[in-house]
């Protein structure tokens, strides 16, 4: 009787435990919006301000007034900049990362797939400022002899996100490729699929709604990865044609690495308009994670 009462006595204690780990985590995330928010705002309603239409149509960023008389608050082309950026990396690294599941999971031997893990789970800890100081030695003046340009811009950010993102992908692609049951591969196979038509039929379908949510997490590195980034775009204002082949190659700037070298150089409205676009950030990285639960919710095996 005794013993009942205290195994009662400790679950309770667990839930309570649970409940309020629970409860810290949505009050830090909500504490998180609510701060950030009550500043971003700041900058359209203080005098001397920017206006909600200046801001995200202008595409002249200046709120210290470094360059002009008066400041400027267009943000467009640093937002668009962060999309670029975060589009085309997580478009040529999603297939690369779900080829390098597939291969470790449905085709390797096992021995090889031994190696192979470890090695990919080392390369996702390598710190950002090592993938960003090797972008800007090797990749940047690589892509300037080949392009007849200094090489920084949009490209080279690109490159070096999809070596940072790839792992990060590939290796919560290869726990959702396993945790596919094998009955789905054995039905398959015994329908008469190949092995090529039921990984692409049968096992990527059954792991849609993780494979979602590794891209998700793959852009969520993206957007919101700063140094690496910014040792490569070598720019301080978005090019004029931003959306021309031209603007790749092109020194420029995006939304990180705009707060990363004025955020402490500023103060009063100037700092405020930084603030709204670390908001705009969390907005993005929200948005990111809707996308991934429409995907999870569209998956063929339920």
């Amino acid at each position: 009787m005794q013993r009942a009462q205290m195994m009662r006595l400790s679950d309770q204690i667990a839930r309570i435990i649970f409940l309020s780990c629970a409860v810290l985590i949505v009050a830090v995330i909500v504490g998180v919006f609510y701060f950030v928010g009550s500043r971003a705002f700041l900058v359209f309603t203080s005098p001397g301000g920017a206006s909600f239409k200046d801001f995200f149509t202008g595409t002249t960023w200046d709120p210290a007034a470094n360059l002009n008389d008066e400041p400027s608050y267009g943000a467009w082309g640093l937002i668009v900049g962060s999309l670029i950026i975060t589009f085309f990396s997580v478009l040529i690294a999603t297939p690369l990362s779900f080829g390098m599941a597939l291969f470790m999971t449905e085709v390797t031997p096992r021995w090889l797939s031994r190696i192979l893990q470890p090695l990919l789970e080392i390369f996702t800890g390598m710190p950002s400022v090592v993938l960003g100081f090797l972008g800007l030695i090797v990749l940047a003046p690589f892509l300037g002899k080949l392009t007849s340009t200094l090489g920084y811009g949009y490209a080279a950010a690109i490159l070096v996100l999809v070596i940072m993102i790839l792992p990060t992908i590939t290796s919560i692609s290869i726990d959702a490729i396993r945790a596919v049951p094998n009955s789905v591969r054995e039905a398959s196979l015994a329908l008469g699929s190949t092995k090529w038509q039921m990984m692409s039929k049968a096992v990527i379908p059954a792991a849609a709604s993780s494979l979602a949510t590794a891209v998700v997490l793959g852009m969520a590195r993206a957007i919101g990865e700063t140094l690496a980034v910014a040792m490569v775009l070598g720019g301080h204002a978005a090019p004029e044609k931003i959306f021309s082949l031209q603007a790749f190659f092109t020194p420029t700037t995006n939304i990180t690495k705009a707060i990363l070298e004025d955020f402490g150089e500023t103060s009063g409205v100037a700092q405020d308009a930084y603030w709204t676009l670390a908001f705009l950030l969390l907005v993005i990285s929200f948005l990111f994670i809707c996308i991934s639960r429409y995907l999870a919710s569209r998956s063929v095996y339920k």
